[in-house]
């Protein structure tokens, strides 16, 4: 589709509108949030089929392994719904139903989720990414507008990392106008818990260094050589684009600062795949890879230095927070092994975790540290299966598409790279339970799925349907 022949996108910039503003209220992890920010996606679907309906905006046809990331996506939250009902087979229900209505004395009910309210509010929050997704995937098949997007979602998660490190340098301990109870001396942005903040800004990162790729491959010439390239980008390519190179900085700092070993460790991973992957992309040699990568490795290095050893020691000290986390996970991987195929409902691992724990492991805990091991046990080991192959066909369709783009490619690039980052912090955290994240994440990997098919074969199917 050509960027000429592009009508007005008020949806879609709504969208844009609605993923930056949701970090605002703690990340969007209140009740009121969340579902504030579910009644939005859903009026912006509501908005988008009546103007397909209407003939005013093109239908994007899904690839085929889209149909198959939402079979199984649709697959799991429907078992999800199905867990809340009363209507399942008594066998199936948890057991502490019958225990409840035979102490109250009251007539039974029962479902397979413990806490059925949860389990639907979890199904809906789930549904509103996915809405989100779909919204990015239609309106993303422009490379103008993916373009949009990213370079949108980086410069807002820059501007919430720059009120973090603002509000822990000048010593306020606030988010927002509230006092700021907990990680006083961890940047946390708008958000309270500073790994989910980190992984925020980690996908901000890979959005804007995907920007500057892609700015320095349209700007340098294919047959420069190694000096010239140096040249072209000390000289005319950093100047230009110093703000994003600023942002850059400010991402990178504020993820640093959060003291979040997890998301570090993640994004780091998913930058070494962004770069590999558009270096095997042009052709690259291992040793070439390694040439080019000097500058990123150095600045990332100055970086940490400048911050001081305060990182450096936070980062490394992972022995008492790792046998916290093993306690977690062995309850985890306990109560999984008690109902394996028909889980305990959405939502539920706080009630499960109470009645389970013993006093030798800690109180207070609502949430597992590994979103498999959490959905394993809420959902079953199936439906969690299904639930995350969702994600990971997606993310081979990405990969897929690098290979197969000509122009472009670096949008399914970035989708890769967004997955690999939030499918390993996903291993020591629940940043993806965020809200903000989640929808952050739906908008960058929707624009990098559309941007994944093949240019004539999407433009043949649109050139079908009415403008």
């Amino acid at each position: 589709m050509s960027d000429a022949r592009e009508r007005p996108a008020p949806i879609f910039h709504a969208l844009i509108a609605l993923t930056l503003a949701a970090p605002l209220p703690f990340g969007a992890y209140p009740e009121w949030a969340w579902a504030s920010l579910a009644a939005a996606c859903g009026a912006l679907l509501i908005g988008w089929g009546a103007s397909v309906l209407t003939r005013r905006r093109p239908f994007t046809p899904p690839p085929p392994f889209l149909l198959w990331s939402a079979a199984a996506l649709g697959l799991a939250l429907l078992w999800g719904l199905l867990q809340t009902g009363g209507f399942t087979p008594e066998g199936w229900h948890h057991p502490m139903w019958r225990d409840a209505s035979a102490a109250l004395g009251t007539p039974y009910w029962g479902a397979v989720s413990l806490d059925p309210v949860a389990g639907r509010d979890s199904v809906l929050r789930m549904a509103s990414y996915a809405g989100a997704f779909w919204l990015a995937f239609q309106y993303g098949r422009s490379a103008r507008r993916a373009s949009y997007a990213l370079r949108a979602l980086a410069a807002g998660s820059a501007c919430y990392a720059l009120y973090g490190l603002g509000v822990v340098f000048l010593g306020a301990e606030r988010i927002l106008w509230f006092d700021k109870t907990h990680y006083a001396d961890a940047v946390t942005g708008t958000f309270v818990n500073p790994n989910s903040f980190a992984a925020y800004c980690g996908l901000g990162l890979l959005c804007a260094v995907t920007v500057l790729l892609r700015r320095f491959r349209n700007g340098a010439g294919p047959r420069m050589d190694f000096s010239e390239r140096w040249r072209f980008l000390l000289v005319s390519f950093m100047p230009r684009n110093a703000l994003w190179v600023a942002a850059c900085m400010v991402l990178a700092s504020a993820l640093l600062l959060s003291f979040s070993r997890g998301a570090a460790a993640a994004t780091a991973l998913a930058l070494l795949g962004l770069v590999w992957m558009l270096a095997r992309k042009r052709g690259l040699t291992p040793r070439q890879l390694v040439r080019r990568a000097i500058a990123p490795l150095l600045a990332g290095g100055l970086l940490l230095l400048l911050a001081g050893d305060v990182p450096e020691r936070r980062l490394w000290e992972i022995g008492p927070d790792f046998a916290k986390r093993t306690e977690i996970y062995a309850l985890t991987l306990n109560a999984i092994g008690e109902k394996p195929l028909l889980g305990t409902g959405l939502g539920t691992f706080g009630a499960v975790y109470r009645s389970e724990r013993t006093e030798a492991i800690r109180p207070g805990v609502l949430m597992a540290h590994n979103d498999y091991l959490e959905l394993a046990l809420e959902l079953g080991v199936p439906a969690a299966a299904l639930l995350v192959s969702a994600i990971l066909v997606l993310a081979i369709g990405c990969t897929r598409g690098v290979r197969l783009r000509r122009r472009n490619f670096e949008f399914p690039a970035a989708g890769a790279a967004a997955c690999v980052l939030m499918g390993a912090h996903s291993l020591v955290d629940f940043s993806l339970q965020m809200p903000a994240v989640a929808t952050a994440f739906a908008l960058v990997l929707g624009v990098a799925v559309a941007q994944a098919q093949s240019t004539r074969r999407s433009d043949r199917r649109l050139s079908c349907g009415p403008r």
